[in-house]
């Protein structure tokens, strides 16, 4: 064995273990060192993910309705500006229901407001499940709701809310008492304001009220709403 390499006096060798040890101590100081550096980037990158996580949950709280999981009144309108662009530029008919449960109030206080959490969810799923995906629906008040129909006229609107309104008096939602439903229905006329679309429907839903609830009313123009297309349940 050649031995030429080893230290040739004492000293030499001291110093040539201690260059050893302090070599080792600096190859694990340097691991140690990586392994810290990976686990900061592994912590800095869980970091963004949740960061990135938190900020789109902040931003569907923004948009839709914390009990319902359906658009806020804010979005649905801003969606609903959108929509009524594009069928005035392209002639398109667009209609609205407004859809309110009849006896909201008389529900939270005879089963309890989580019961009719329950209840308003159930009818949330229930017209979500019943449209197409390029209907909007939002919530527009404590039991209303508010949907937009691009591509259709006010007669396959009134289809639609008789559907809707017939489905849910069906649901079960309450064990011992039926949910009903009253919707108002309006299209969009030439030239009209978002807004006053609203209104019509509006109208139309408060008519329905007046006339016994649980049966969908359509509001066909400015006339008077004694003058306009109701359809009463059966």
């Amino acid at each position: 064995m050649d031995a030429s390499w080893l230290p040739s006096s004492p000293v030499a060798s001291m110093a040539a273990l201690i260059c050893f040890l302090l070599w080792v101590l600096t190859l694990g100081y340097c691991l140690k060192l990586m392994a810290r550096i990976r686990r900061l980037g592994v912590q800095k990158e869980q970091a963004c993910e949740a960061q990135l996580h938190i900020q789109q949950q902040l931003h569907k709280l923004t948009r839709t309705d914390a009990l319902t999981g359906v658009w806020n009144r804010q979005r649905f309108g801003e969606n609903a500006e959108a929509e009524l662009k594009r069928c005035q530029r392209y002639t398109h008919p667009l209609s609205v229901l407004c859809i309110d449960l009849d006896h909201f109030n008389e529900i939270n206080n005879s089963y309890g407001h989580s019961i009719g959490d329950e209840v308003l969810n159930g009818v949330a799923r229930l017209l979500q499940s019943a449209i197409r995906q390029s209907d909007a629906l939002g919530r527009w008040s404590g039991g209303s709701f508010m949907l937009l129909l691009p591509h259709t006229p006010l007669e396959q609107a009134l289809e639609l809310a008789e559907k809707l309104r017939r489905r849910i008096a069906s649901s079960n939602l309450l064990v011992d008492s039926p949910v009903a439903v009253s919707i108002g229905a309006a299209s969009l006329q030439p030239d009209e304001a978002l807004e006053t679309l609203f209104q019509r429907a509006e109208m139309a839903l408060s008519q329905a009220k007046r006339e016994g609830r649980n049966r969908t009313l359509g509001c066909l123009s400015e006339l008077p709403l004694a003058t306009q297309r109701g359809r009463q349940a059966v």
